[in-house]
């Protein structure tokens, strides 16, 4: 009998953790919030919420949807983030959970030292609030960002908003930033945050002959010593993209842009940041080794010819970003971050001096760029 007696106790114990979960609700009964937005104007926070109908995204495995997933958006508006974030909850019709968002977009007015300390807070106190979501700047209307669709059949999460990776690793531009490592150079006083800058484009897809928007980076915010430092488009800032290691994948012409000899597609840069002091400041020194595989040759010239064009085409984009982000006081490269790790009593003079990163911290001379070519079966241009 008394062993009976355990057995039903055991029992009874095992039922009260099998519903240790009681608590949550069903996924029916709570609206998953997938992106969230802010801006702020006229004195006023405006917070927008992306919400997805993930019944009609889900379905049997190979099977294509017959239209468009809905996508919802939320907006709340307030005099702080608190209050604007009370007017969602106060107009959702379930339970909202901001466990699923991958991503965050801040307009340009929320590049402010204070507005960005709030958003910061505002995550902080979000226990479930993911550190790995994917951040933004924009120059447009979030809500309409938030509103634009991929192609018919695909998810509304496999766009560059929820998963940028994809895009990235095929043909590189700017690295996307995930939430952590903007807090990481933010916060760090050498660092620089290059925020990828999220905008709809119509001159590329189009549905039935008819327009689609579709989202794209056009470009990034330069943050530094708390600042915005301002925004660039991409041509300016193709340079960053080879120091930021080995997933960078891109293709560049080789040779002059109106008679170019061929096509090379670069991949798996490796990059060291060095640097010397001078009477007037620093030199840096940039080393960067990357895998480079011929696509196509245009014309026939020489091995050793092709490699010289190839790495001076290489060179002059790394250069040519420097010169376009110094004048603004940005430093992408992470130069001056690099100096402050390596030897922070020369960072502090020269920082005191505003003498970190000039322009005369780096030239062509400095770049040295070792490319391993392959691939020399690449078949001639007809």
């Amino acid at each position: 009998m008394t062993r009976v007696k355990y057995v039903v106790i055991l029992l009874s114990l095992l039922t009260f953790l099998l519903t240790g979960c009681w608590d949550n609700g069903e996924v029916q009964e709570i609206n998953y919030l997938t992106a969230f937005g802010i801006d702020f104007r006229d004195g006023e926070y405006y917070i927008y919420a992306q919400m997805l109908d993930y019944q009609g995204i889900s379905g049997p495995e190979g099977s294509v949807p017959s239209s468009q997933p809905p996508i919802w958006v939320g907006k709340g508006r307030g005099k702080t983030l608190a209050e604007a974030t009370k007017k969602l909850y106060t107009t959702s019709q379930q339970k909202l959970s901001w466990s699923q968002i991958t991503a965050l977009v801040l307009s340009e007015s929320m590049l402010t030292h204070e507005r960005i300390r709030d958003v910061i807070d505002k995550s902080n106190r979000t226990e479930d609030i993911s550190y790995t979501k994917w951040v933004y700047g924009t120059k447009e209307n979030i809500e309409e960002l938030f509103t634009s669709t991929p192609f018919v059949g695909m998810s509304p999460l496999r766009t560059l908003l929820h998963q940028p990776m994809i895009n990235y690793s095929q043909n590189s531009f700017i690295h996307p930033l995930q939430y952590v490592d903007f807090l990481v150079h933010y916060r760090e006083k050498a660092g620089t945050v290059v925020l990828p800058s999220l905008a709809i484009t119509t001159s590329n897809w189009t549905e039935g002959m008819k327009e689609h928007p579709i989202l794209e980076i056009d470009g990034a915010f330069m943050l530094k010593d708390n600042e915005n430092k301002g925004w660039l488009k991409l041509e300016d800032i193709l340079g960053i993209r080879w120091l930021k290691g080995p997933a960078t994948r891109a293709t560049i012409l080789v040779g002059p842009m109106d008679d170019p000899v061929g096509l090379v597609r670069l991949v798996s840069p490796r990059s060291v940041i060095g640097f010397e002091p001078t009477t007037d400041g620093v030199k840096y020194r940039l080393k960067v080794k990357v895998i480079g595989k011929v696509v196509n040759l245009y014309k026939q010239v020489p091995i050793d010819e092709f490699k010289k064009l190839t790495r001076d085409v290489f060179k002059k984009e790394l250069i040519s970003t420097f010169r376009k982000t110094t004048p603004q006081h940005g430093d992408p490269y992470q130069l001056s971050l690099s100096l402050y790790q390596k030897n922070p009593k020369l960072w502090n003079k020269l920082q005191k001096e505003g003498k970190s990163v000039t322009a005369e911290s780096l030239d062509e001379r400095d770049i040295q760029v070792d490319i391993d070519l392959r691939l020399w079966g690449a078949r001639k241009h007809p």
